[in-house]
């Protein structure tokens, strides 16, 4: 009986592309096409809560608190691609990129595409163009950065005195979504986006995000960014003309939540430490945090634990376990490993 249906599945999706001449045919639902590919994040925590990674071909939403870092993820996510051997692509209607950050974190400026639009409108046509010929040209990242900074042409238009026609990105971005979308194969779009204070909410959450409704319908993942508390050490600082030893802020946790995701289970949070010094995140604070969860570090008192597969046990305080982490390649590599190996193994269900 199933291999009957599966003859004539087969047989039915040729004749209609036989009968259609169709560009892109129908296609089985087991075609090598849906199989979902994902692009790691630079974060181990953010990796894990993306049930590994962000999919191709699709649309993810970051949103949240300024300087949380969204922009860092994408210039993440994009070195991490570039290092694959593929092309990137960003959208800057805020001419915000930095090369030497993107440099800094491992990408090749030389070997990216960046676009500062004018209007909304020159930037979809630009991302039209890219998304079409994103296969042949292995463009597998377009980040915009960001969605509130995507004028319409009928608001550039306008005398700056006049008042604005209500909603017109909302619909702007509503066409481009419906265009991209059908044009757009493999290719990840990161679309950064910033918070609005609804003031119309009276009661519960007021805080809404500019562009309309159109990216969190179209979107397969909305990622929401949260500032959270400092991380404090002693340095010596000058104050009021003087040299002093006092607390300083030397990072600061980020709590990240997925959304919504229509690829793997929604709802899923984790946190991780931006290093001010460091200017990335730091993956020690992620192995610590997923070695808890997964059982390979222990907590006893005010020190971690870790048995490594010599043997030898490593037990430390907070700080003295994540040098020895820095001092240790084979050992950091021995438990990234792990992580992610429980990452992938969560993501396939096995």
């Amino acid at each position: 009986m199933t291999k009957k249906k599966l003859t004539t599945a087969a047989a039915l999706a040729a004749e209609i592309n036989q009968t259609l001449d169709l560009e892109e045919g129908v296609l089985l639902g087991s075609d090598p096409y849906f199989h979902i590919e994902r692009i790691p994040t630079g974060s181990l925590v953010l990796d894990r809560i993306t049930g590994g990674g962000f999919a191709l071909g699709r649309h993810y939403e970051l949103y949240g608190s300024e300087n949380s870092g969204k922009s860092y993820t994408v210039y993440r996510t994009m070195t991490l691609s570039q290092g694959r051997g593929k092309l990137c692509a960003i959208v800057d209607p805020e001419h915000a990129f930095d090369s030497e950050r993107f440099s800094f974190l491992g990408g090749f400026p030389e070997e990216l595409l960046a676009f500062h639009p004018q209007n909304a409108e020159d930037a979809i046509a630009v991302m039209m163009l890219l998304a079409k010929h994103a296969q042949e040209e292995e463009l597998e990242v377009i980040s915009i950065d960001s969605v509130s900074s995507l004028v319409p042409t009928e608001e550039m238009s306008k005398d700056p005195r006049e008042h604005d026609q209500p909603a017109s990105q909302a619909r702007m971005m509503s066409r481009a979504l419906r265009r991209i979308t059908a044009v757009n194969r493999k290719t990840l779009f990161l679309w950064i986006n910033q918070e609005r204070q609804n003031v119309a909410v009276k009661f519960g959450n007021p805080n809404t995000t500019s562009g309309g409704r159109a990216l969190r319908y179209y979107a397969t993942g909305r990622v929401e960014f949260r500032r959270g508390a400092k991380i404090l050490n002693k340095r010596n600082v000058v104050r009021a003309g003087k040299l002093v030893n006092a607390e300083v802020a030397t990072g600061r946790w980020t709590q990240v939540k997925v959304e919504k995701d229509k690829s793997t289970r929604p709802n899923r949070e984790g946190s991780f430490v931006f290093d001010f010094d460091l200017k990335t995140i730091d993956e020690t604070w992620d192995i610590i945090s997923l070695g808890l969860e997964d059982g390979l570090i222990e907590r006893e008192g005010n020190s971690y634990l870790y048995t490594d597969m010599d043997g030898t046990t490593h037990k430390y305080p907070e700080r003295k376990f994540r040098e020895n982490l820095r001092k240790n390649p084979s050992l950091l590599e021995e438990l990234r490993t792990a992580i992610e190996y429980e990452t992938n193994r969560q993501s396939t269900g096995e």
